[in-house]
């Protein structure tokens, strides 16, 4: 075996473990506090609870390892794509002779520890329809039982208790007590939670705390609380810190109040506020059937056989007036065209007069015939020694045909035969 000190001449042959023992005791040596920002790529997170991973940038890679001991008190999870500065040494690991970073701490860029294991959680828990309204339940109006998740010595339980007994004693309280906050407060309330769901005639849960920092609301800010609440089968109503807090508690539960106070108000009815909401349903109660009542009368006098036979009387008069109508419009028509084929006929018959037999052999004209009673028109139809009779507007004449002229008679001359 070569020590190290002779491995400094330029001659002395290495062992490969002996090299790489002597990388990792300058890279020790020489980045044993570094602080080095880029993009997670590569996490993974083994049962062990150590997280493996590797940084990156444009144009290098660094792996990494943060071991369980330093990731514990981490509130987030490591996820790919997150810009983080990560605090620690380099090492190498000689089985892989690969340099590596030993994570001490990691913070997000951009967003502080806190937000960014808010936000995973809330998108985690949004993408199980965790916080959809949908599911959410409804507050009784008028809860008998109440339940109550705090710390038995803060003033969040000091606050409750007073509301409920200045505005209504008849409220009863079931308290769960739980640490709210420090090193297993998370578990106590869920475990709180999962008790009092168990109890008889429970209505409704209230889990609250007084105010305070990020940090000191971060049990209400926990999966494992957000789960118990929205397991629950009783409604729960969340007031938690002040009204500019919100937790995830608040996102989860089925009604949120602003403070702890507010919690206990929104449970409490007064009487006397149920005696006004009492009066005003009694007042929109018979308004409705008031108007439902002269809907009815409206409708009964409508149909009744009185009305119904006006009604029937007055369809028969309108029918009567429209027949009267028609009737005197078709009486009307009628008589029109009467008066017209009376004056029409008057017109055709004195132009038949006009044109009749008797008018036109007044004027000379005279009818020629066989003796059989055959009008004669045209000369070709006799022939010479036929007999004739010619009809006179007086009497008639029998006369012999002499002679036929075949020539056509022009009106307005004369020829002698």
């Amino acid at each position: 075996m070569y020590s190290l000190k002779e491995a400094h001449s330029q001659n002395t042959v290495l062992t490969v473990s002996q090299l790489t023992n002597r990388i990792r005791d300058t890279l020790e040596g020489e980045f044993d506090a570094v602080q080095v920002v880029g993009e997670v790529s590569n996490a993974k997170i083994y049962p062990s609870g150590h997280w493996y991973f590797s940084l990156k940038d444009q144009e290098a890679t660094l792996p990494c390892v943060c071991f369980k001991n330093s990731n514990a008190a981490l509130r987030f999870k490591l996820e790919d794509g997150l810009q983080v500065v990560a605090k620690g040494k380099l090492s190498v690991y000689p089985p892989r002779g690969a340099y590596q970073m030993i994570v001490t701490g990691i913070e997000p860029v951009g967003v502080g520890e806190w937000q960014l294991a808010f936000d995973q959680l809330k998108a985690k828990l949004e993408a199980e329809g965790l916080l959809d309204p949908s599911r959410k339940k409804a507050i009784p109006m008028v809860p008998r039982r109440v339940g109550v998740v705090t710390s038995p010595v803060g003033a969040a339980l000091r606050d409750i208790l007073s509301a409920l007994y200045r505005r209504n004693r008849n409220v009863s309280v079931l308290i769960a007590p739980a640490k709210v906050q420090g090193e297993g407060s998370a578990e106590e309330v869920a475990q709180a939670i999962r008790d009092l769901q168990k109890m008889p005639d429970i209505d409704v849960i209230i889990v609250a705390r007084g105010g305070g920092s990020i940090e000191d609301l971060w049990s209400f800010n926990t999966e494992i609380v957000a789960r118990a609440v929205a397991e629950c089968t009783v409604p729960i109503i969340s007031g938690v810190g002040h009204e500019t807090d919100t937790t995830i508690c608040d996102l989860v539960a089925d009604l949120r109040a602003p403070t702890p106070t507010a919690a206990a108000e929104l449970v409490a009815k007064g009487s006397a506020e149920l005696l006004e909401k009492f009066s005003y349903l009694n007042r929109r109660m018979m308004q409705s059937i008031e108007e439902r009542m002269h809907y009815a009368r409206r409708e009964l006098t409508r149909f009744s056989p009185v009305n119904a036979l006006n009604r029937y009387q007055d369809r028969l008069e309108l029918a009567s007036v429209n027949v009267s109508r028609r009737r005197q419009h078709i009486t009307n028509r009628v008589e029109r065209l009467l008066a017209n084929n009376t004056h029409r006929f008057y017109e055709l018959r004195e132009k038949l007069h006009a044109l009749g037999p008797d008018n036109v052999m007044s004027r000379g004209f005279s009818v020629l015939r066989t003796t059989e009673g055959k009008i004669i028109t045209k000369a070709q139809d006799l022939k010479v020694g036929d007999m004739v009779e010619a009809l006179l507007r007086s009497g008639k004449v029998k006369l012999k045909v002499e002679s036929i002229d075949m020539e056509s008679i022009k009106m307005g001359s004369t020829k002698n035969d």
